[in-house]
Parts: structure tokens; sequence; C-alpha cells
């Protein structure tokens, strides 16, 4: 059990459920923006079927703790959650270990975010190959916590997917190009940060 102190907030921009409009997520900065980038943010914020999820860590090994949160992103709505987590000792400098704990946390909590009629999430990581990760195709042969971790992200992967046999569950490699300027991923990102420097 990773031990947890939670947090949650929404970002400033949200619209409405039932008819969500197009905001300017970048501000002046939207000219340098990407077609590609703002056509997938869009798609992802106005969709009606399919929940997004960011996830992502950030650590302070002084403090022997880590933070994680994910922003859930659906037909309008994007919500963020936050919490501590506490790594073994072996884990303190390897950030890998909040990146996959982003992962089971997004896992554990979709369910609440997830509105009537969707038929699937996906679960956006800055791990490079995290889909090896999920599918045991990758693995970590020397760092005997980080495996244990591994085992239970796949563990809880495969519960959720059977819980909800109605629901698509990917989790996806968020790539370079649609990372920058993301909204949505530096949403997850400030989360992390906030978290850790509001406890001093």
């Amino acid at each position: 059990m990773i031990e947890a102190i939670e947090g949650s907030k929404m970002m400033k921009i949200k619209g409405n459920t039932r008819r969500a409009s197009k905001p300017n997520f970048w501000g002046e900065y939207e000219e340098v923006v990407s077609n590609d980038l703002k056509e997938m943010i869009y798609d992802q914020y106005l969709s009606f079927n399919t929940l997004s999820i960011y996830c992502d860590g950030s650590s302070r090994p002084e403090r022997n703790e880590m933070a994680v949160a994910c922003t859930y992103v659906q037909n309008g709505l994007v919500i963020v959650k936050q919490k501590n987590i506490y790594p073994p000792r072996d884990c303190l400098d390897k950030n890998i270990y909040g990146e996959l704990s982003a992962v089971m946390f997004g896992l554990a909590h979709f369910k609440k975010h997830t509105q009537v009629g969707s038929t699937n999430v996906v679960i956006y990581s800055d791990v490079n190959h995290i889909e090896g990760f999920v599918n045991n195709q990758n693995t970590f042969k020397k760092n005997l916590s980080l495996k244990k971790l591994q085992n239970e992200m796949i563990a809880q992967y495969e519960t959720m997917s059977r819980m909800n046999p109605e629901i698509t569950i990917k989790v996806k490699y968020l790539q370079p190009n649609f990372k920058k300027h993301n909204p949505f991923a530096r949403s997850s990102h400030n989360a992390c940060k906030q978290l850790l420097n509001r406890k001093g």
C-alpha cells in the first residue's frame, strides 16, 4: 500500500457538461500551438464517450516524499486530483516510481469521473514504453521495489478492466510533441509541484 494524502481542485477553465464550447487554453501563446495538438485537446475536452487522464509525478528526495496528480478530461469538465506518496528508501531518487504511482492513481479513481455512456478511458503517461510496463513486456530486473510496484500496477489494470467490461482502458505514452503546450499535462505537473511546495 502507498501511504497518501489526497487533494483535489478544478481547473479554472471548464464548460457546461451539456454543451461545452472551445475555450482558449493557451491565451496569447495560442498562435505557437500546432493544429494537431489543438485538435487533440479539443477532441478530448468535448468528448462524450472517452475520459482522458493525464498523469504526472514529482519528487522531493530530501524530504523522502513525492507527489502524483491526475487531470481528468471529458465533456467540458477538467478535474485535477493529487496526493502525496512516500516511496521506499531504494526509490527516493527514482522518478519513475512516482510516474507509475500516478498511473495507479488514475486507474484507482477513473470510475468517479467517467460519465454515463462512456466506452473508453485513455491514461497518458510521459514514461517511455509505459505500454510495455503495463503489459509486462518491459520490467525492472535490479530494483525490487519498482518491480513490486509494476506488479501492483498490472494487477490493478487487469482488475479494473475486468470490473468494467463496458469500458476499454488504455495506457499510452504521451509523445513529447503532444506534451509541450498541453494544458492538461501542465495542470497535472503544476498540481504535483504545488502540493510539494505547500508542505514547505
